[in-house]
């Protein structure tokens, strides 16, 4: 499949989703306390698709798949593996374990995928290939979402950056190809490394659907430096979702999206934890997307 079209200009994801942040808690706390309901995220998601967002870009959870139960649901992006879950599973039962967990309470048509994915990958999982392995991982999270339709997936920075360190351009290439054929969706990588990434993507010729990585005024987490990443990113060929905007807080949300949008962003993935109350999610998701 080729590359599709429409990359989102604003997405509400972010660690929030998974209510691991103090700052995530808060937010949710404090919708739930306007509605006095059970599923405060999905008022959230409601709020922030009704002033403007595309959509949201969210890992497997139980708090995740219950807010997109809904027949209201936003679209869609995945950010596969829930990395944070997948430790946790693993400090109990080892990498191993915390997988055949997954399969374990996966349906019958997830098996059947899993197999017929192997199947058709065998050589490179025989073989420890890492790229033959992840398509496997995909295929065990993705049912966490409880969506039939996916508008892109989004392999998770420790991933992404773990095959960056190794040059592996065959990953890029197959895990691109793997997503868009399987899931007919966009596929993407999340990265904490994004200068790097971009150069790396550049030079060897390939070009997923998009990029997520930091851009902000202060250079929090711009990899390898806030210059060179600036440089990378005006020249991109791929289109690049900015996160890290507010660079931990200490830049206001409007700033931190205007200065990644003037210097080549496409877009922006804003955290709900850098929003607030609902009034709020529905003000700051409407400045930023106007």
């Amino acid at each position: 499949m080729t590359a599709r079209a429409g990359t989102p200009r604003l997405l509400v994801g972010g660690e929030s989703l998974l209510g691991i942040t103090r700052g995530g808690r808060a937010v949710l706390e404090r919708v739930a306390a306007c509605y006095g309901a059970p599923a405060p995220l999905a008022h959230a998601f409601a709020a922030a698709r009704a002033a403007g967002a595309d959509g949201v870009l969210a890992s497997p959870s139980a708090l995740v798949r219950e807010a997109l139960a809904g027949p209201s649901a936003p679209p869609v992006w995945a950010l596969l593996p829930n990395v944070p879950e997948y430790v946790r599973d693993s400090s109990d039962a080892g990498l191993l374990g915390a997988a055949f967990r997954r399969v374990r309470r996966a349906g019958p048509a997830t098996l059947a995928r899993l197999g017929l994915t192997g199947f058709t990958r065998a050589p490179a999982i025989l073989g420890g290939d890492f790229a033959g392995l992840v398509p496997l991982l995909l295929e065990l999270e993705r049912p966490g979402l409880g969506v039939r339709r996916l508008e892109g997936v989004v392999l998770a920075a420790p991933i992404t950056d773990l095959a960056l360190a190794g040059r592996h351009r065959g990953f890029f290439a197959r895990v691109t190809a793997f997503v868009r054929a399987r899931f007919r969706a966009a596929a993407g990588f999340e990265t904490h490394n994004l200068g790097h990434l971009l150069r790396a993507l550049r030079e060897w010729g390939i070009a997923p659907d998009l990029v997520v990585g930091p851009v902000n005024p202060r250079g929090l987490l711009m990899k390898p430096s806030p210059a060179e990443l600036l440089a990378e990113l005006a020249r991109a060929r791929v289109p690049v979702l900015a996160k890290e905007l507010t660079a931990g807080g200490v830049v206001p949300l409007a700033d931190g999206a205007r200065f990644a949008r003037e210097h080549g962003a496409s877009g922006v993935v804003v955290d709900l934890g850098e929003l607030g109350s609902l009034e709020e999610i529905r003000a700051g998701v409407r400045a930023l997307a106007g």
